[in-house]
């Protein structure tokens, strides 16, 4: 890259007045000495959220003598510029509009659990998010050519695969989920250190990433697992309130993992991310309460509950302004900071990323976006091959890998009939009626925030 200092690199991140996000991103940035002084831009729509944000990331980066140089705009194409890394944090219409992506479904028995990633909440949010995503990366393309776009946005499939089929900046798409769950095996299991007593072979798509092998010590973990949930099948055994610390306020917080162990007795393979974003790639979790209850997914698929909102996490945030809260001080378990540092010359990691399907996995259709393990170094991002994935597997991602593919073509094109067929093809959806009539109020609800298909934006 050219540079290996960490004084001399500059990141802009999109999104960066985020009340619940940002502050624990600049902590993970302290916690690497390699990337103290980094020049960092907050770049947001939001005025006021940036000076608050500006101003605990500040108290913060004081408080552990990182020396970050913190800025904040909310002008894209002025800090772009001599960008070395640029973050991308979004969600076109916010918590009304993912509230939205709820309750018109439901309207029609379909019920979600989170509602970012697949099904019609999905489908809603990835169209949304291309025509905005997609000026993004053309205004990198135009400022910061040669910068590192990193994708923390959901649908990230979705959204990862538009930027990568549409632009050649670098990307890559990120996501904690494999590591959350990883901190919940070591409180099951009492392992000291999650990162260096586990290893595993990943491979899938977002939020339906499959763990293939499991090693603990040197032992299958699988089995280490299995006879932890014979003794414990409420997984609240060694869990302190049933929530590892570390995921309080970082994502990834269910302790339930029925899915995942249905998943293990059936195939031999356990799905990674949380139940409650596994659930929804399929069509018999959420039938009805009662299938969730049984499912411990509980009363989530009645009530917009996973939208936090956003005046708790702004007054999480005064809290910690007015001293009644502590400030976040610790690393969370997002790898966006040790990516940087190593790509700049630093530490050099394995972890997992959403990127094109160039051969990593033998089985899927090149081109698309995958979820695996990759090395990351000076030289760049390189996904570890897995070879040929177990084909239950392929079964269960190929119901989703060529929708998302419809999704992506009839986001950049606006062609409306085909995005309704993506949608009548969800496994949520239970027929093309259904998916047509939902279509057309998710169409009429957000006429504004889809400008594709209304002959205001095109590629």
């Amino acid at each position: 890259m050219g540079k290996n200092k960490g004084t001399d690199v500059k990141l802009v991140l999109i999104g960066g007045g985020s009340y619940g996000w940002t502050y624990r991103f600049i902590t993970d940035i302290c916690c690497v000495s390699k990337l103290h002084g980094m020049h960092i831009v907050l770049q947001d729509i939001n005025p006021e959220a940036l000076h608050l944000v500006k101003t605990l990331c500040d108290r913060i980066s004081d408080t552990m003598h990182a020396g970050l140089r913190i800025e904040t705009s909310t002008n894209l194409d002025a800090c772009l510029p001599d960008a070395d890394f640029v973050g991308l944090t979004i969600s076109t219409g916010g918590d009304s509009a993912n509230a939205l992506d709820h309750s018109i479904p439901e309207k029609y028995g379909i019920f979600q659990t989170v509602g970012d990633t697949v099904g019609p909440g999905g489908w809603s949010r990835s169209l949304r998010n291309i025509p905005v995503v997609v000026d993004i990366i053309r205004k990198v393309e135009k400022h910061a050519p040669n910068a590192w776009f990193m994708n923390y946005s959901n649908p990230m499939t979705v959204l990862t695969r538009t930027i990568q089929k549409v632009s050649p900046v670098k990307s890559v798409g990120l996501c904690h989920e494999l590591q959350g769950f990883l901190l919940h095996v070591a409180s099951f299991l009492g392992l000291d250190d999650w990162e260096k007593d586990t290893k595993v072979k990943i491979a899938g798509i977002n939020h339906l990433i499959w763990i293939l092998e499991m090693d603990i010590h040197g032992q299958n973990g699988f089995d280490l697992l299995k006879e932890y949930y014979r003794k414990h099948p409420k997984f609240d055994h060694v869990v302190k309130d049933k929530v590892p610390e570390d995921l309080l306020y970082s994502g990834g917080v269910n302790p339930k993992q029925k899915i995942k162990f249905d998943f293990l007795e059936r195939t031999g393979y356990m799905s990674a991310a949380g139940d409650t974003h596994t659930a929804e790639f399929f069509n018999h979790f959420l039938v009805n309460q009662e299938t969730a209850d049984k499912w411990d997914l509980g009363g989530r698929i009645h009530s917009f509950a996973h939208v936090r909102g956003i005046e708790a996490r702004k007054n999480k945030l005064l809290g910690m302004l007015e001293g009644k809260e502590s400030l976040w001080l610790r690393q969370s378990h997002e790898h966006a900071n040790r990516i940087i540092a190593a790509l700049i010359g630093g530490e050099e990691l394995i972890t997992p990323v959403n990127t094109a399907n160039i051969g990593q996995i033998d089985n899927l259709p090149r081109g698309v976006v995958v979820e695996t393990q990759a090395y990351v170094d000076s030289l760049g991002i390189h996904p570890l091959p897995v070879g040929a994935m177990p084909e239950i597997l392929v079964q269960y991602l190929m119901k989703h890998i060529p929708v998302q593919e419809m999704i992506v073509e009839a986001g950049l094109t606006g062609d409306k009939d085909l995005a309704i067929q993506a949608l009548s093809c969800d496994p949520l959806v239970p027929n093309p009626d259904i998916a047509a009539a939902m279509a057309n109020d998710f169409f009429s609800e957000f006429k504004n925030q889809l400008p594709q298909f209304n002959g205001k934006w095109e590629l």
